[in-house]
């Protein structure tokens, strides 16, 4: 019973999050007006918007105007639902608070990158004040200091090379922003672990690209969105 209880908190975080996705990059208040259609504009009623279940009832369309609605709306409110029945289960106190803050706004970080390659100053700086309460109560806090060191260095190295071979940006300011709050979350192996993952996710990630669309000299990756799901991935290792 708890755990259900646990699981339908998180939906409703997550369809707090699906709010945020979509206004935050379109620059429009996540408080007014009230959820809806983006197409008939539409308000939708409580009753519609119920976590995964109204997407289930009314077969994914508005039931206005009968416009798809995103697979991304239920699947964002299953994944931090399931967020916190981890955070529930596996941690303790504090870190399960911190896991699921820190794990919900990467998942939204993930998203708004990959859908317009930015990566927001607010949602990074909300994850830095869910990170400072395990930092601050750590025995070792120099652990986190050392990740953050060691993550933007070696970032720094890559960024140099990649600037004096190819005479352009390998990263946006987000994206180094990013590594800096991964560092503090994962300590300094973790984070180095994690930026060789987002690289073969990129690499596998172009090759697919490629592929179906064909070479484009200047084609855009959302990096920030490889770095938020591989250290989450890379966060849970220990768990096994």
């Amino acid at each position: 019973m708890q755990y259900s209880f646990f699981f339908i908190i998180g939906t409703i975080f997550g369809s707090f999050l699906n709010v945020v996705i979509y206004r935050i990059p379109n620059k429009i208040s996540i408080i007014k007006p009230r959820s809806h259609c983006p197409k008939c504009k539409e308000m939708i009623p409580f009753y519609r918007n119920i976590p995964i279940l109204s997407f289930l009832l009314q077969k994914g369309r508005c039931n206005n105007c009968s416009i798809p609605i995103s697979l991304i709306y239920p699947l964002t409110e299953f994944i931090i639902g399931f967020f916190f029945l981890i955070g529930l289960h596996y941690f303790q106190y504090m870190e399960s608070i911190s896991f699921i803050i820190v794990a919900s706004l990467l998942y939204t970080i993930s998203i708004i990158d990959y859908k317009y390659y930015i990566i927001p100053l607010e949602l990074s700086f909300l994850t830095l004040i869910a990170l400072l309460p395990n930092i601050i109560i750590s025995t070792n806090p120099l652990f986190y200091i050392y990740g953050l060191l060691v993550g933007l260095g070696y970032l720094l190295f890559i960024y140099t090379i990649t600037w004096a071979i190819t005479k352009k940006e390998p990263l946006g300011l987000g994206d180094i922003q990013l590594i800096a709050l991964l560092g503090l979350w994962l300590g300094p192996l973790k984070i180095l672990i994690t930026i060789f993952l987002s690289a073969c996710i990129g690499i596998i990630y172009w090759i697919i690209l490629y592929f179906i669309s064909g070479y484009e000299k200047n084609r855009k990756l959302p990096f920030g969105t490889f770095l938020s799901l591989s250290a989450i991935i890379i966060y849970l290792t220990k768990l096994v």
